[in-house]
Protein backbone atom coordinates (compact mmCIF):
# COMPACT_ATOMS: atom_id res chain seq x y z
CA UNK A 1 0.00 0.00 0.00
CA UNK A 2 1.02 3.13 -1.06
CA UNK A 3 0.93 6.42 0.71
CA UNK A 4 -1.53 8.07 -2.00
CA UNK A 5 -3.82 5.00 -1.73
CA UNK A 6 -4.11 5.15 1.69
CA UNK A 7 -5.00 8.68 2.10
CA UNK A 8 -7.57 8.10 -0.76
CA UNK A 9 -10.02 5.69 1.71
CA UNK A 10 -12.30 6.54 4.76
CA UNK A 11 -9.40 6.37 7.81
CA UNK A 12 -11.43 3.09 9.89
CA UNK A 13 -10.88 1.56 6.64
CA UNK A 14 -7.47 2.68 5.21
CA UNK A 15 -5.99 1.69 8.93
CA UNK A 16 -7.75 -1.64 8.68
CA UNK A 17 -6.19 -2.08 5.31
CA UNK A 18 -2.70 -1.06 6.60
CA UNK A 19 -3.26 -3.26 9.58
CA UNK A 20 -4.36 -6.14 7.74
CA UNK A 21 -1.43 -5.88 4.74
CA UNK A 22 1.51 -4.91 7.08
CA UNK A 23 0.67 -6.91 10.91
CA UNK A 24 2.81 -10.03 10.26
CA UNK A 25 5.46 -8.12 8.93
CA UNK A 26 5.52 -5.86 11.64
CA UNK A 27 5.53 -8.51 14.08
CA UNK A 28 7.99 -10.36 12.57
CA UNK A 29 10.12 -7.55 13.41
CA UNK A 30 9.27 -6.92 17.06
CA UNK A 31 9.63 -10.66 17.46
CA UNK A 32 13.03 -10.85 16.60
CA UNK A 33 14.36 -8.13 18.80
CA UNK A 34 12.28 -8.95 21.76
CA UNK A 35 12.35 -12.57 21.46
CA UNK A 36 15.09 -12.84 24.02
CA UNK A 37 13.78 -10.43 26.45
CA UNK A 38 10.29 -10.07 26.08
CA UNK A 39 7.06 -11.88 27.09
CA UNK A 40 4.45 -12.87 24.07
CA UNK A 41 2.29 -10.27 25.63
CA UNK A 42 4.77 -7.09 25.69
CA UNK A 43 5.42 -8.23 21.92
CA UNK A 44 2.05 -7.86 21.42
CA UNK A 45 2.03 -4.37 22.75
CA UNK A 46 4.81 -3.16 21.24
CA UNK A 47 3.15 -4.25 18.11
CA UNK A 48 0.19 -2.22 19.05
CA UNK A 49 2.16 0.56 19.64
CA UNK A 50 4.15 0.44 16.44
CA UNK A 51 1.01 0.44 14.77
CA UNK A 52 -0.38 3.28 16.80
CA UNK A 53 2.73 5.44 16.18
CA UNK A 54 2.26 4.52 12.14
CA UNK A 55 -1.15 5.30 11.93
CA UNK A 56 -0.25 8.95 13.45
CA UNK A 57 2.35 9.17 11.02
CA UNK A 58 0.12 8.79 7.84
CA UNK A 59 -2.47 10.97 9.70
CA UNK A 60 -0.24 13.95 9.84
CA UNK A 61 -0.24 15.31 5.91
CA UNK A 62 3.46 14.64 5.47
CA UNK A 63 4.97 14.88 2.00
CA UNK A 64 5.53 11.43 1.72
CA UNK A 65 4.12 9.92 -1.58
CA UNK A 66 6.48 6.19 -1.62
CA UNK A 67 5.25 2.89 -0.48
CA UNK A 68 4.90 2.48 3.11
CA UNK A 69 6.89 -0.26 4.12
CA UNK A 70 10.42 0.91 4.94
CA UNK A 71 8.50 3.43 6.98
CA UNK A 72 7.03 1.47 8.91
CA UNK A 73 9.72 -1.24 9.84
CA UNK A 74 11.82 1.93 10.59
CA UNK A 75 9.13 2.45 13.52
CA UNK A 76 8.91 -1.09 14.31
CA UNK A 77 13.11 -0.96 14.75
CA UNK A 78 12.96 2.17 16.73
CA UNK A 79 10.01 0.98 18.95
CA UNK A 80 11.00 -2.53 19.31
CA UNK A 81 14.15 -1.09 20.56
CA UNK A 82 12.84 1.01 22.84
CA UNK A 83 10.85 -1.45 24.46
CA UNK A 84 13.98 -3.25 24.71
CA UNK A 85 15.78 -0.58 26.33
CA UNK A 86 12.97 -0.04 29.00
CA UNK A 87 12.39 -3.58 29.79
CA UNK A 88 15.99 -3.60 30.67
CA UNK A 89 15.46 -0.54 32.81
CA UNK A 90 12.66 -2.33 34.61
CA UNK A 91 14.77 -5.33 35.56
CA UNK A 92 17.62 -2.55 37.02
CA UNK A 93 20.21 -4.29 34.78
CA UNK A 94 22.47 -2.46 33.94
CA UNK A 95 24.15 -3.07 30.39
CA UNK A 96 27.53 -1.25 29.24
CA UNK A 97 27.41 0.24 25.83
CA UNK A 98 30.04 -1.82 24.60
CA UNK A 99 28.42 -4.79 26.00
CA UNK A 100 24.83 -4.05 24.98
CA UNK A 101 24.20 -7.12 22.29
CA UNK A 102 23.42 -5.10 19.04
CA UNK A 103 24.09 -8.26 17.55
CA UNK A 104 20.98 -10.06 19.37
CA UNK A 105 19.14 -7.00 17.36
CA UNK A 106 19.87 -7.53 13.83
CA UNK A 107 19.27 -4.32 11.41
CA UNK A 108 16.07 -3.86 9.94
CA UNK A 109 17.81 -4.66 6.39
CA UNK A 110 18.48 -8.03 7.78
CA UNK A 111 15.05 -8.75 8.70
CA UNK A 112 13.77 -7.37 5.53
CA UNK A 113 15.66 -9.73 3.61
CA UNK A 114 14.77 -12.47 5.75
CA UNK A 115 11.12 -11.73 5.11
CA UNK A 116 11.33 -11.30 2.31
CA UNK A 117 13.85 -14.48 1.92
CA UNK A 118 10.28 -16.80 3.60
CA UNK A 119 7.64 -15.21 1.54
CA UNK A 120 9.73 -15.83 -1.67
CA UNK A 121 10.20 -19.67 -0.32
CA UNK A 122 6.11 -19.63 0.27
CA UNK A 123 5.86 -18.68 -2.90
CA UNK A 124 7.95 -20.84 -4.77
CA UNK A 125 6.40 -23.65 -2.68
CA UNK A 126 2.76 -22.34 -3.91
CA UNK A 127 3.61 -22.62 -7.46
CA UNK A 128 5.63 -25.86 -7.44
CA UNK A 129 2.55 -27.66 -5.40
CA UNK A 130 0.60 -25.75 -8.36
CA UNK A 131 1.93 -27.76 -10.77
CA UNK A 132 -0.09 -31.24 -9.47
CA UNK A 133 1.38 -34.67 -8.63
CA UNK A 134 3.14 -36.14 -9.57
CA UNK A 135 5.28 -33.06 -10.95
CA UNK A 136 5.19 -31.40 -7.65
CA UNK A 137 7.34 -34.18 -5.63
CA UNK A 138 9.33 -34.30 -8.13
CA UNK A 139 10.59 -31.06 -8.12
CA UNK A 140 11.12 -31.29 -5.07
CA UNK A 141 12.97 -34.52 -4.50
CA UNK A 142 15.05 -33.43 -7.18
CA UNK A 143 15.67 -29.58 -6.15
CA UNK A 144 15.19 -29.43 -1.94
CA UNK A 145 16.32 -33.37 -1.67
CA UNK A 146 18.46 -33.32 -3.67
CA UNK A 147 17.46 -36.94 -5.16
CA UNK A 148 18.38 -38.53 -8.23
CA UNK A 149 15.95 -39.71 -11.34
CA UNK A 150 16.57 -43.04 -10.31
CA UNK A 151 15.38 -42.43 -6.29
CA UNK A 152 12.44 -40.53 -7.47
CA UNK A 153 11.05 -43.21 -9.70
CA UNK A 154 11.53 -45.73 -6.80
CA UNK A 155 9.28 -43.20 -4.93
CA UNK A 156 6.46 -41.72 -7.72
CA UNK A 157 6.17 -45.44 -9.28
CA UNK A 158 7.38 -44.07 -12.33
CA UNK A 159 10.74 -45.17 -14.68
CA UNK A 160 13.59 -42.62 -14.41
CA UNK A 161 13.56 -41.56 -18.20
CA UNK A 162 9.55 -40.48 -17.35
CA UNK A 163 10.82 -39.22 -14.27
CA UNK A 164 13.43 -36.93 -16.05
CA UNK A 165 11.00 -36.10 -19.29
CA UNK A 166 8.22 -35.05 -16.07
CA UNK A 167 10.82 -33.32 -14.58
CA UNK A 168 11.86 -31.39 -18.00
CA UNK A 169 7.96 -30.35 -18.29
CA UNK A 170 7.62 -29.17 -14.70
CA UNK A 171 10.52 -26.58 -15.12
CA UNK A 172 9.10 -24.98 -17.91
CA UNK A 173 5.66 -25.53 -16.22
CA UNK A 174 6.91 -23.72 -13.47
CA UNK A 175 8.74 -20.85 -15.14
CA UNK A 176 5.41 -19.65 -16.78
CA UNK A 177 4.35 -19.56 -13.58
CA UNK A 178 7.23 -17.71 -12.10
CA UNK A 179 6.99 -15.03 -15.19
CA UNK A 180 3.33 -14.49 -14.30
CA UNK A 181 4.22 -14.07 -10.66
CA UNK A 182 6.58 -11.50 -11.94
CA UNK A 183 9.63 -13.04 -11.36
CA UNK A 184 12.14 -13.43 -14.66
CA UNK A 185 15.58 -14.38 -15.23
CA UNK A 186 18.37 -12.21 -15.56
CA UNK A 187 18.72 -11.08 -18.98
CA UNK A 188 14.67 -11.07 -19.65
Amino acid sequence: MTDAEYHQMPLPEAQRALFEEYFSYVYAIVRQKLKNDSSEEDIEECVSDVFADVFLYCDKKTEFNGDLKGMISTIASRKAISYFHESVKKRNRYIPAEEETFSQIPDEIDIQETIEHAELKHMLRNQINALGEPDASIILHKYYDGMSSVEIAKKVSLSPEAVRMRCSRALKKLKVLLNKEGFHQKGE
